[in-house]
C-alpha cells in the first residue's frame, strides 16, 4: 500500500473526529442517529494510499486528477501536473468526513444545500469518485455547501449525500473542491527577478523594438533601441524595471500540450531575457480567444546551461496562458517608455 505514513496520519484524524462529536452530544439527551459520528466513506482512510484518480464533476465540467508514483496530474491538461499539497488536503478531508445530522429528501430542496444533481447546468453541487489503480470503486458522495465553524469550536461542517440516495446530510469536515480544473494546476511557471536581468529586448507585432540593458546589477538600466530625436526616458525608476520583472514568479492562469494547440500566426510579440548568470529566455506571446498565451524556450551558457536544460525539459511541451498584467509587461512598447516630448 502507498503513502503508509499518510494513511497513518488519517486514521488518527478520522479517531479524533469521531470522538469530538460524541464528546459534543454527551449529555445533552438528544437522541443520535445510528449514522452519528460514523464515516462518510467508510474504509477511505485505510484505503487512501491505493488511490489513483479523483474525478470532480460539476456541470458540464470534469477535472480528473490522476497519481503518477507520489506526484498527482491533470489528465484534461495532457496531464499537466497538479498542485500535490491541494489533492492531499482533498484526499484527508473527504476520509475525515464524519455523519453529523440528516437533512431534507425532497430534491426540490436540495438546491439549498447545493447537494443537487451535479450534472445540471449552473450546478453548485460537486460529484466525487475515488478510484484505485484497477479502476474499482473506494469511494462517492455529492459534496455541497460548506459551513464554516457550523459545529463550533472550529470545526466546519458541510452538506453532502450519496448518489442515488435520497437523503442528504450535514457532515463534519473540511473540503476544498474547485470545480474548476485550473484551479488545480500546479502555477509557477518560471521566476527570473528583474535584479538577475541584464538586457531585455521586446519586440511588438507592428515591427516596433524595445531594448534595454545594464553592465552590472547595481546599474540603472538604459535604452539600446536609439529613441526618436529629442525623446528621453522617464525619470521613474520603474519605467524599465517593471518591463524587466515580467519574469518574476511567472505563474499561468491555464496550459495545453503544445502539440495539440493551435497558436496563433499573426499580431505575436516577442521577447528576449538575458540574466547575468547566463540564461536566455525566449517568449512568443499571442491572443486566442481573447487571453495571452505564451511559447517559451530556454538556453544558457556557463553556469546557466544545467538550468536551461531543465527548463527546456519542463517548458518545450507546454504553452501556457499567462495573467494579462504580465503580457502587458512583455507588450511594453517604446513609447511606453519615454517622457512626453518637451512642449507638449
Amino acid at each position: 500500500m502507498q503513502n503508509q505514513g499518510l494513511n497513518a496520519l488519517v486514521a488518527v484524524a478520522v479517531v479524533a473526529a469521531v470522538a469530538a462529536i460524541f464528546v459534543s452530544r454527551e449529555g445533552t439527551g438528544a437522541p443520535a442517529d445510528p449514522l452519528s459520528g460514523k464515516p462518510v466513506l467508510p474504509g477511505l482512510a485505510q484505503d487512501i494510499g491505493d488511490i489513483s484518480h479523483v474525478t470532480l464533476m460539476q456541470g458540464g465540467q470534469k477535472t480528473t486528477l490522476v497519481r503518477q508514483n507520489t506526484d498527482w496530474a491533470v489528465e484534461e491538461r495532457g496531464l499537466y501536473p497538479a498542485q500535490a499539497d491541494k489533492v492531499h488536503e482533498a484526499l484527508i478531508g473527504l476520509a475525515e468526513l464524519t455523519f453529523v445530522e440528516p437533512k431534507t429528501m425532497k430534491p426540490d430542496l436540495y438546491s439549498r444545500l447545493q447537494v443537487e444533481d451535479p450534472a445540471k447546468k449552473d450546478a453548485k453541487s460537486i460529484l466525487v469518485t475515488v478510484s484505485d489503480g484497477k479502476n474499482s470503486l473506494l469511494g462517492e458522495i455529492i459534496a455541497g455547501k460548506h459551513l464554516v465553524d457550523q459545529l463550533g469550536g472550529g470545526n466546519d461542517g458541510i452538506y453532502v449525500r450519496k448518489p442515488g440516495d435520497a437523503q442528504s446530510w450535514l457532515a463534519r469536515g473540511t473540503l476544498d473542491l474547485a470545480g474548476d480544473t485550473k484551479d488545480w494546476l500546479q502555477k509557477p511557471i518560471l521566476d527570473l527577478p528583474a535584479d538577475q536581468v541584464k538586457d531585455v529586448e521586446l519586440d511588438a507585432p507592428d515591427g516596433g523594438k524595445l531594448g534595454f540593458a545594464r553592465g552590472k546589477p547595481a546599474d540603472k538600466f538604459a535604452l539600446t533601441t536609439p529613441p526618436p530625436a529629442g525623446r528621453t526616458v522617464k525619470e521613474d525608476d520603474d519605467t524599465l524595471n517593471q518591463p524587466a520583472g515580467a519574469l518574476a514568479g511567472l505563474e499561468l492562469s491555464d496550459v495545453a500540450p503544445a502539440k495539440d494547440f493551435a497558436f496563433p500566426t499573426t499580431g505575436l510579440t516577442q521577447a528576449k531575457f538575458d540574466s547575468f548568470d547566463g540564461l536566455t529566455l525566449s517568449l512568443t506571446l499571442g491572443q486566442k480567444d481573447g487571453n495571452d498565451w505564451a511559447k517559451i524556450t530556454a538556453t544558457g551558457t556557463g553556469d546557466a546551461a544545467k538550468r536551461a536544460a531543465d527548463l527546456t525539459q519542463k517548458l518545450s511541451p507546454w504553452v501556457y496562458e499567462i495573467p494579462s498584467f504580465k503580457a502587458k509587461l512583455l507588450e511594453t512598447k517604446m513609447n511606453d517608455v519615454l517622457a512626453p516630448p518637451k512642449g507638449s
